[in-house]
């Protein structure tokens, strides 16, 4: 019974896992072109909350979407999208590696 039960629970998490991964609302993406300057890298955000560094970003600049990565190891497409600047956090929610454009 014991392992049933492990094996249902481990199943049920792979599948949210999955669809979480898959909803999330990345945006269309934009290639080409290259991204030059102070706003397309933004190494001072490692280290603060996620939500607050995707406002900064977004804001810093207003071409980009900040996507925040689910912390399962900050699993993402590895296509560049010159409109997309995934933000992967650490196990506290914030900001684990240098932001950038890409």
């Amino acid at each position: 019974m014991k392992v049933t039960t492990t094996f249902f629970l481990l199943s049920f998490l792979i599948l949210i896992s999955q669809y979480l991964v898959i909803s999330t609302p990345y945006p269309p993406c934009a290639s080409g072109g290259g991204c030059d300057g102070p706003n397309c890298e933004w190494p001072e955000l490692v280290g603060v909350e996620v939500k607050r560094a995707k406002s900064i970003i977004e804001q810093a600049n207003p071409y980009v979407t900040g996507v925040i990565l689910p912390d399962s190891g900050c699993i993402h497409y590895m296509d560049v999208c010159m409109n997309r600047v995934w933000i992967c956090p650490d196990k506290h929610g914030r900001v684990a590696t240098v932001p950038k454009v890409g």
